[in-house]
C-alpha cells in the first residue's frame, strides 16, 4: 500500500501529507480549486515542524476534475458539512476503494459511512489531536504534536495498518483504538465546549479559562452536556487543561468565523441536541448557543446586511 490520496488541502489534509511523503508514501491531495493544485505542483508541498521546513513533492488534481481514484487508501480531511455531496460522489465512482479514513470534527460524519461499506474494503475514524496551520496554499506548520486516534468503523475488518506505524516513525503519532466510539464522545465533550465559546467570544482557547466569566459560562455548558454524554470531573480538568496547553490557538470554529467560511456548529453542538432530543431532554444552553454562532456565522458571509 503506498500510494495514497487526500481529499482536502486544509490544515490536516496538508499536515497528513506532509508526512505521508516523508514516510515514502505517493501522495495525491485533491484539493478544492484549481489554484491550489497548481500552487502545490509548482511550489510543492512545504511541512514546518520542530525539525525544520523541508519540502515534499506531492500528486494535486482539483476534487472535481477526479473521476476515478487509483489510491490504494484515501484520507477524507474535509469539513462535515462537504460529506453531504462528497459521499453519493465516492459512491458512485467506478471500483472499490481498498481503505477509507475519515477525519472530521464531531460526529456528524458517522451517519454517512454505512453508504460506503460496499465500496471499501476497511472504513477507519480518525481522531485528530496534533496541531496544524495552514500558512497558504501549498505551506503547513505542525504547531502541536499530539496522535492521531484512529478506530474500526466496522468489527470484521483489519484493526491495524502499516501506515499507523510508519507515520509514527517519522513523527506523526498514529494509533489505533477499539474504543473509537467512547473516545470520539470524550472529543465532542472537549469541541462542544470549547469551539462554539471561542467562536462566540472571538477570544483564544486560553482566554476562556482566564476569564473567570468565560469559565463560568464553559461549566454550565459542560454540566449540561454531561446529561446526553457520561462525564465527569476529570473530563473537566482535561478540557481546562487543554485551554492551557494551547491557550494561544484560535480554535477551528473561531478561524473559520474569522474567513467567513460555514462552521461545524451542527457536527458539534447539532449532534449534542440531537442526542438530548433522543433522551428527551431539552439543552437550552446548547440551543442559545447554538443560534448564537448560526447567526455570527450567516452575518460574517453576508447573509444578513
Amino acid at each position: 500500500m503506498r500510494k495514497i490520496g487526500i481529499i482536502g488541502g486544509g490544515s490536516i489534509g496538508l499536515l497528513l501529507a506532509g508526512y505521508l511523503s516523508k514516510a515514502n508514501y505517493e501522495v495525491t491531495i485533491y484539493t478544492n480549486t484549481e489554484k491550489q493544485a497548481k500552487s502545490l505542483s509548482t511550489e510543492k508541498l512545504i511541512l514546518h515542524n520542530q525539525q525544520g521546513t523541508t519540502a515534499y513533492t506531492v500528486n494535486s488534481i482539483p476534487f472535481d476534475q477526479a473521476d476515478y481514484y487509483t489510491d490504494d487508501c484515501l484520507f477524507v480531511a474535509v469539513k462535515q458539512y462537504h460529506l453531504k455531496t462528497l459521499v453519493p460522489k465516492l459512491k458512485d465512482l467506478p471500483g472499490s476503494i481498498r481503505t477509507m479514513v475519515f477525519l472530521q470534527n464531531g460526529m456528524g460524519h458517522l451517519k454517512y459511512l454505512n453508504e460506503l461499506t460496499s465500496k471499501s474494503e476497511n472504513i477507519y475514524v480518525g481522531i485528530v489531536e496534533h496541531g496544524a496551520l495552514k500558512k497558504s496554499d501549498f505551506v503547513v506548520t505542525h504547531t502541536g504534536i499530539g496522535e492521531l486516534k484512529i478506530g474500526s468503523y466496522r468489527e470484521r475488518q483489519a484493526k491495524s495498518s502499516a501506515i499507523w506505524e510508519n507515520l509514527t516513525k517519522v513523527g506523526f503519532r498514529t494509533k489505533h483504538y477499539s474504543d473509537w466510539l467512547q473516545i470520539m464522545e470524550r472529543k465532542l465533550v472537549v469541541n462542544g465546549v470549547i469551539n462554539p465559546l471561542t467562536a462566540l467570544y472571538r477570544v483564544k482557547n486560553g482566554e476562556l479559562v482566564r476569564n473567570p466569566y468565560f469559565q463560568k459560562i464553559m461549566r454550565q455548558l459542560f454540566d449540561e452536556i454531561a446529561h446526553v454524554i457520561d462525564c465527569n470531573e476529570n473530563d473537566w480538568e482535561q478540557i481546562l487543561q487543554i485551554c492551557e496547553n494551547t491557550s494561544e490557538n484560535h480554535s477551528s470554529m473561531l478561524r473559520d468565523i474569522e474567513e467567513g467560511r460555514e462552521t461545524e456548529i451542527e457536527a458539534i453542538t447539532g449532534v449534542l441536541l440531537d442526542k438530548g432530543n433522543n433522551q428527551e431532554m431539552t439543552l437550552p444552553l446548547n440551543k442559545f448557543i447554538f443560534n448564537c454562532v448560526k447567526g455570527i456565522e450567516l452575518r460574517e458571509r453576508g447573509g444578513t446586511k
